[in-house]
C-alpha cells in the first residue's frame, strides 16, 4: 500500500477492510513524533476506499503521548508534535471509506484524541478513556475539545477535561464519547464490513454533520507549545518519570 518502511505501526490490508495497528506495545502504543508522521504518511498515501479499522497492538489502544519523549521537548518540538497529531486526525477524517476506532484497555490523552478522528468509536465495557493531561500542564493538542464538545456538549466536555475524569466503556457510551460496546475483534470486523456498504459520498455526508473543521491549526499548536516554552510541562513530566 505504501513503499515506505514504517516502524511504529502495522498496515494489514484485507479484501474487505484495511487495518492500521499502532505497534509500540513496549511503550503502551504511545504516540511519538515518528509514529504520528508514519501514520499520516500511510493514511495519505493509501488509495483504498475500503473501511478502515484503527486499533492498538497488545492489550491497550494507546496511552497517549510518549512521556519520555515529551519530557525532553522544546517549544518547537511540542509545536511540531501538535501539528503532526492534527494532520494524523485530519488524514483519518479524509479517508474515503468509513473508519472505526477499536479501543481496548486504555485510550487516554492523545490516544483518545486520535480515536475521535474516526467515524465510529467502539470498545468493550472494560476500556478506560479520558483526558488526564491537565495535571501535567498540557492541553489537548490534536483539536479534540471541539470534537468532544460536539459529542458530549459543553458541560460534559469541560468536566472531562478539567476534572480529568476517566470513563469506562459503559460511561463512555452514556456520555456519547463512544458509539457502541463490542465484545471482540470479530465483532468489530463485522461492523466495519457492514458499514462499508455505505458509499464514499454517504460517508462524507455523515461526516459533514459532525465536523466543524479539518486539518491543522497553527494557533492550537502554538497554544499547546506555550507551557513547554516555560519548562513547566517538562518539569511535571520528569517528576512523573522519576
Amino acid at each position: 500500500m505504501t513503499p515506505h518502511t514504517v516502524t511504529t505501526l502495522r498496515l494489514e490490508p484485507h479484501p474487505d477492510r484495511v487495518e492500521v495497528i499502532l505497534s509500540r506495545p513496549g511503550r503502551c502504543n504511545s504516540l511519538d513524533l515518528t509514529c504520528l508522521a508514519e501514520l499520516t504518511m500511510v493514511l495519505e498515501e493509501s488509495t483504498s476506499i475500503l473501511p478502515l479499522i484503527l486499533r492498538g497492538d497488545g492489550p491497550g489502544f494507546s496511552i497517549g503521548g510518549d512521556i519520555r519523549e515529551m519530557a525532553e521537548f522544546t517549544a518547537d518540538s511540542a509545536e511540531a508534535w501538535s501539528r503532526l497529531g492534527q494532520l494524523a486526525v485530519a488524514a483519518l477524517e479524509h479517508w474515503p471509506g468509513v473508519t472505526v476506532a477499536h479501543l481496548t484497555g486504555f485510550a487516554l490523552g492523545a490516544g483518545l484524541e486520535l480515536a475521535l478522528g474516526c467515524d465510529v468509536v467502539v470498545g468493550p465495557a472494560s476500556v478506560r478513556v479520558g483526558l488526564p493531561g491537565l495535571v501535567l500542564g498540557m492541553m489537548p493538542g490534536f483539536g479534540s475539545l471541539d470534537r468532544i464538545r460536539q459529542r458530549l456538549g459543553a458541560d460534559r466536555c469541560r468536566r472531562l477535561f478539567l476534572n480529568g475524569d476517566i470513563l469506562d466503556g459503559r460511561q463512555a457510551i452514556e456520555w456519547g464519547l463512544m458509539d457502541r460496546l463490542v465484545q471482540d475483534t470479530d465483532e468489530v470486523v463485522r461492523l466495519a464490513i457492514n458499514l462499508g456498504e455505505f458509499g464514499p459520498s454517504a460517508v462524507q455526508a455523515i461526516r459533514s454533520l459532525r465536523l466543524s473543521q479539518r486539518g491543522a491549526s497553527d494557533d492550537l499548536a502554538l497554544l499547546f507549545a506555550a507551557p513547554f516554552a516555560s519548562g513547566e510541562c517538562q518539569r511535571r513530566l520528569r517528576q512523573l518519570l522519576s
